[in-house]
């Protein structure tokens, strides 16, 4: 029989199809890529037909050397990257470096079980050069955006003291303005005064009260503000609402129209890439790469026991909601037994992809329905436990039957032209809810399927007022992105695919061009800067419209004989003379304010300068008046009121100036950085200097200052410090820490020393040959662990999280890959005292 090579991306699976396959199959993993496009050059000769320069991957020489000899030792070579275009061209490119006389075919896994993968293997198949070229189109692509636009923000943006480069990239840059838009309408929004006015109300012979919401006044409905072509009611202040609210409260109730509707609901369809990333942000705060790492493991294949190891979801990088009719069925199977046959639809849930979808794959889904989280929790780990029973129990709500609610409507008259409304739901029966609710992005959204519970009623009823009500309220400007919302963007806009999600969100995530607050995405200066300088000179790259066009371009590619070097050609020659005029007419721009300069009467601009801005007057350098924004949002009123801000240097007497730090403001010496004299501003309620000691050091003439650490905690340090190094965490132990003590200077601790209790640890003989057998701190030995094993490439790059150990790293945590997370628990069992 012929022995055959099987190559896949990653180490993990290697273990997975073992289990299944015979001794006539080896297996080899690329780790990932093997070429790509040169690190220090352009490397796409735009003269000769757009041909592309790929090299290999520094690194990967032993990889594909051991590739090579396998491939050498078999009768034929299947080539089992990932089942998605980025899967083929990786495939392409294997192909391209093994022995010429090899025989290959490519092979796909969507899912890694027994049956899956032996069906597969029935399956031998060229590889689509449709796929991979329109793979290698996307990634000439963004070379040329990256490489051409990046050294020109490098150039034209100056950072003080920063390292690391700026770059643009063709969709980050898109998804970035996205990011920007939404801060600019926040920015530019003015919130509208509305009032909720209605009454509670009861019936006649009833205890139960309800809440009616005031509806139409003279026939005219409410609204929040004007809307235009439309006669609308507003309650904008308090005076009208005071008048409305009387008349509510003289007035009499009667039940005007009753409306009782049976409200269904149907089940979400299975996840998709950017709806999982989507959930799993929303129930677990992952992000996207975190989604697919854990989702990845699960994909791969997990140790089951005596079960072995075996692949637990589908493939999931998919935009298509299909599935298996054997999926299906098993589903089906589980519902009917588990829920009855009530909850089961009397034909399968179908589902339709969008237009743009890839349906060569099936949706995310378990590969095993019957396989219920309860039966493997104890073989996961805590986030896979957590990804693994949202995807089953997405799925299995797939195909239960509709949730139906009863609703009522009831619209109740005033005999003085008033109309309120009152509205309620009961959950009648809970079909797929018994299993899966799909969380919302808003509150609002959220309760739009919230219970209420009301009351027979019936019309022509009178009612009884309890008491009306009149809270004011304010018209909100749109929320920040958070990564799941700019997900959901993002496909709404067709920008972007499966497969780019977790990069484009790394991206602007992890740059300097935005933050995260309280989980809502939030452009920095330095993200507003460059998204309005690629508006200015690159608009096309920025135009929404146009990205998604390109995006169904490269669709085009994969699915027919479009032509992907007259696709880049056509891009190349009206993007490139872009590129040229942006590097001669770039500016980063500056900023209008309605400030007037001080010296000269001429208007104050916010100019750009070392990663923030300053102001400055618009007549520079004729005029060279500056001031630290801070001079104008910085406000004393938060501050002590007894403070004093003219006092002088607590170093040198000398001027003092209101500064900013990332910890927030403070009065710092005028003569920085040839003084760093300091002094804290006290809030209200806060003690200010002049209520605290002189320094106790003998010789010192400093005063004990209130400082707070970097992560808010309150201490007390002479003022002369580093000169003094008195220091303490509650003021009553001065006197007994620093009774009869000689002025020293703080002396900083050499780089690497243990600090406080840390103590020095011994490794043992195996842990010794990696990081060496000085005794360190638990602390440096992660470091110095980690170290080697970002040398060695020992990280999974399908899935970071997975560590792969070498002959070394085995001795100490054993021949099978692990969790980055588990890695701490090893090296316990290797540091002693």
């Amino acid at each position: 029989m012929s022995k055959i090579l099987i190559i896949v991306e990653s180490p993990t699976k290697i273990k997975t199809l073992k289990k299944f396959l015979g001794k006539n199959y080896s297996f080899e993993s690329s780790i990932g890529h093997v070429r790509d496009l040169p690190a220090k050059k352009f490397g796409i000769d735009v003269e000769n037909d757009f041909t592309p320069d790929y090299e290999i991957l520094s690194g990967k020489e032993e990889v594909i050397k051991k590739i090579k000899a396998a491939a050498k030792e078999a009768d034929e070579v299947y080539l089992s990257p990932d089942p998605d275009r980025e899967g083929e061209a990786i495939a392409w490119h294997i192909a391209s470096v093994l022995p010429k006389s090899t025989k290959f075919k490519r092979v796909t896994f969507n899912e890694f079980t027994k049956d899956a993968v032996q069906e597969a293997l029935t399956h031998p198949r060229d590889i689509n050069q449709n796929l991979v070229d329109a793979q290698q189109a996307r990634r000439l692509l963004d070379r040329m955006v990256g490489y051409k636009i990046s050294p020109m923000l490098h150039k034209k943006i100056p950072r003080k003291g920063q390292t690391g480069s700026l770059s643009a990239g063709r969709v980050q840059s898109v998804a970035l303005k996205l990011v920007v838009d939404r801060e600019r309408a926040i920015d530019a929004f003015n919130p509208v005064e509305y009032w909720n006015l209605g009454s509670y109300l009861k019936q006649k012979k009833s205890t139960l009260r309800f809440e009616a919401n005031l509806h139409l006044v003279d026939g005219v409905k409410i609204e929040k503000e004007k809307i235009e072509g439309k006669k609308t009611y507003i309650i904008g202040n308090e005076k009208k609402a005071t008048e409305v609210k009387a008349k509510l409260e003289n007035a009499k109730y009667k039940i005007a129209t009753v409306q009782k509707k049976e409200k269904k609901r149907s089940p979400s369809p299975p996840f998709i890439t950017s709806t999982l990333q989507q959930e799993a942000a929303r129930h677990f705060g992952f992000s996207a790469t975190r989604t697919m790492q854990i989702a990845q493991s699960l994909y791969e294949g997990v140790e089951l026991g005596n079960e072995g190891t075996e692949g637990l979801i589908t493939y999931m990088r998919t935009d298509s909601v299909r599935a298996s009719p054997e999926a299906i069925d098993h589903a089906r199977e589980y519902i009917s037994t588990k829920f009855g046959k009530k909850h089961l639809p009397e034909k399968p849930n179908a589902y339709t992809s969008k237009k743009s979808a890839q349906d060569a794959h099936e949706a995310i889904r378990p590969t095993n329905a019957q396989r219920s989280p309860d039966l493997i929790e104890k073989f996961l780990t805590s986030d896979q436990k957590r990804l693994y029973i949202l995807i089953w129990q997405r799925f299995i709500a797939s195909q239960m039957s509709n949730a139906i609610y009863d609703t009522i409507s009831s619209d109740i008259e005033t005999d003085n032209g008033l109309t309120l409304r009152a509205t309620g739901s009961l959950l009648k029966f809970p079909g797929y809810l018994a299993v899966y609710k799909e969380l919302q992005d808003s509150d609002e959204e959220q309760g739009e399927d919230a219970e209420k519970h009301l009351p027979d009623l019936k019309e022509g009823e009178p009612l009884d007022l309890v008491e009306a009500f009149a809270t004011q309220s304010f018209t909100k400007p749109p929320a920040r992105f958070t990564e799941a919302s700019l997900i959901k963007e993002l496909e709404k806009s067709g920008i972007g695919r499966p497969s780019t999600y977790t990069s484009i969100m790394q991206k602007i995530v992890s740059r300097a061009y935005t933050v995260k607050e309280k989980g809502a995405i939030k452009p920095t200066e330095l993200g507003k800067i460059i998204c309005q300088m690629l508006e200015e000179n690159f608009p096309k790259i920025m135009d929404i419209k146009f990205t998604a066009q390109m995006e169904d371009d490269l669709d085009k590619i994969a699915e027919t004989d479009f032509d992907w070097k007259a696709f880049l050609k056509e891009f190349w020659d009206e993007f490139y003379p872009t590129v040229a005029l942006a590097e001669k007419e770039a500016r980063v721009p500056r900023i209008k304010t309605d400030l007037i300069c001080p010296d000269c009467g001429s208007p104050v601009e916010k100019v750009w300068a070392g990663d923030k801005y300053f102001l400055g007057c618009s007549k520079y350098p004729d005029c060279k008046y500056t001031a630290p924004i801070e001079d104008t949002t910085f406000n004393k009123e938060e501050f002590a009121e007894d403070f004093d801000w003219e006092q002088p240097c607590p170093i040198c007497k000398g001027e003092m100036k209101v500064r900013k730090s990332r910890f927030g403001h403070f009065l710092g010496c005028a003569k920085y950085p040839e003084c760093k004299g300091i002094v804290n501003l006290p809030r209200k309620g806060e003690a200010a200097s002049e209520d605290l000691p002189k320094c106790p050091a003998i010789g010192c003439t400093g005063q004990i200052m209130k400082r707070r650490s970097r992560f808010g905690k309150i201490f007390y340090s002479c003022s002369t410090f580093p000169e003094c190094n008195v220091i303490v965490n509650d003021i009553s132990e001065l006197d007994t820490k620093y009774n009869n003590y000689e002025k020293t200077a703080y002396e900083k601790p050499p780089k690497g020393a243990p600090r406080g209790r840390a103590s020095l640890l011994k490794p043992s003989k195996e842990l010794s040959a990696i990081i060496g057998e000085e005794g360190l701190s638990r602390g440096d030995a992660t470091k110095k662990l980690w170290i080697y094993i970002k040398e060695k490439d020992l990280q999974d790059p399908k899935n970071k999280r997975t560590i792969v150990p070498d002959k070394l790293l085995a001795k100490v945590i054993g021949k099978e890959p692990i969790d980055m997370m588990k890695l701490a628990s090893f090296l316990s069992k290797h540091l002693s005292r």
